[in-house]
């Protein structure tokens, strides 16, 4: 019987994520997994075509989100797709009303790798951008996750930024999705 959950934190009591963030994974594992099983849509207007029966009309996806490619405005400096990864997915849309400009973010990939060794190429990385693990939220069909967060200076006052990482063990393959608020990108 696989573990529940993997942590990757010491034993002492770390913060917890805040409550936006914890709901936010159960709505980015919604969206991998329907990511994953559509592929790319008909246009907007397009009708698709089941062999020479055509179908209802498809919506175009919500411009804040890309099948298979980064979105712009996410920032992949923060999140680059980590070895043996397939990316799925991304969105990025900005957060309302927040001091200092955040953006709220979704990456989805699927990746080979163990879960122990997906939650350490992103502790790694993330470690390594100045993000501190925190306790990530019970969440209740996942396999493994963690949390982290980092507090960044910026001239409209310091932002916090955390970030959640989900992964889906299927047997064959992880389905990891990556959520949470980050600064927003600056502008061109």
């Amino acid at each position: 019987m696989p573990a529940r959950t993997v942590d990757p934190r010491p034993a002492s009591r770390a913060p917890r994520l805040p409550a936006r963030a914890r709901s936010a994974v159960l709505v980015a594992v919604v969206v991998a997994l329907t990511a994953a099983a559509c592929g790319e849509p008909a246009a907007e207007g397009e009708d698709a075509v089941v062999g020479q029966d055509a179908v209802a009309s498809l919506p175009a996806f919500d411009p804040s989100s890309a099948v298979g490619r980064y979105v712009p405005g996410f920032p992949q400096e923060l999140l680059p797709v980590p070895a043996s990864a397939t990316l799925l997915a991304t969105s990025a849309q900005p957060s309302e009303g927040s001091v200092p400009p955040q953006t709220q973010i979704t990456m989805n990939l699927t990746s080979s790798l163990t879960p122990q060794e997906v939650l350490d190429q992103f502790a790694a990385s993330l470690g390594g951008q100045g993000f501190a693990p925190v306790e990530a939220p019970d969440a209740t069909g996942l396999t493994a996750q963690a949390a982290y967060t980092r507090q960044s200076p910026t001239d409209a006052g310091t932002a916090t930024e955390s970030l959640l990482v989900g992964i889906l063990d299927d047997g064959a393959r992880r389905l990891v999705t990556v959520t949470g608020t980050v600064l927003a990108p600056a502008a061109p």
